[in-house]
């Protein structure tokens, strides 16, 4: 349980120090990621969100808690994308298929990798990720990459930069399905209208960067809109 995780003394989730660096070569661990210890007041859920695998929860303090299906490092999986599978015994190979590269979490595992000076202030989760918006508009999240099959449960990683949504505060939607975040914002530019991003979690650094689009459904809308308004006809 929650309280579990966060009242008991020197409580932390082993996978949680288990980095991609860690899966794809014999380095040891580096540190240990302890769940920080919580008073039953900062331990109130302050956020929650729930996806067809798992669930999410923002504590009182601002710690990220996971748990659910599929959502943490499986440490007996090797990732073959190095190139290293002609290595390997035929037996290895075969445990490898046998298994998957990531486990269930029967309890809420601390996600470390947030800024520490910024509140998140929504929480979305899709079949395949976790995202979390930040008080300066930038968005962080866990899961599994949408280009290939990698884990990315480890630690939290930018999804999108502060300054691509005008203000956090003008945020009047944030949801996730499937691979796919979506923001929707209050425009303060001229004209008004509503500011709509969509971003996936990759694998690659830079497109997770510079990978948000906005929506070519928002342009569909936008010329029906413009087309029933030019024919005098209202639709809610």
């Amino acid at each position: 349980t929650l309280e579990y995780a966060v009242h008991v003394p020197h409580f932390y989730d082993p996978y949680a120090t288990i980095t991609m660096d860690v899966m794809n070569s014999t380095s040891s661990f580096s540190a240990m990621h302890y769940a920080p210890l919580l008073s039953p007041n900062d331990s109130i859920v302050r956020l929650v969100a729930a996806g067809m695998n798992f669930s999410l929860a923002i504590t009182n303090n601002n710690l990220p808690y996971i748990w659910g299906k599929n959502c943490v490092l499986n440490p007996d999986y090797k990732n073959h994308d190095n190139g290293d599978e002609n290595n390997d015994s035929a037996a290895e190979l075969i445990q490898n298929l046998r298994s998957k590269p990531v486990l269930d979490s029967a309890y809420p595992r601390y996600i470390p990798g947030l800024p520490s000076n910024l509140q998140i202030v929504k929480v979305a989760c899709g079949s395949h990720h976790a995202a979390m918006l930040l008080e300066d508009g930038s968005v962080w999240a866990v899961g599994v990459a949408t280009d290939r099959p990698i884990p990315l449960w480890g630690e939290a990683v930018e999804i999108l930069e502060r300054g691509v949504i005008n203000s956090a505060d003008e945020v009047v939607s944030f949801t996730a399905g499937f691979d796919r975040t979506v923001i929707v914002a209050g425009d303060s530019s001229e004209g008004g209208g509503r500011q709509v991003v969509e971003m996936q979690l990759w694998s690659n650094e830079d497109l997770r960067m510079h990978g948000a689009v906005r929506p070519l459904w928002v342009e569909c809308l936008e010329r029906g809109w413009e087309r029933d308004g030019r024919n005098g006809s209202v639709k809610s």
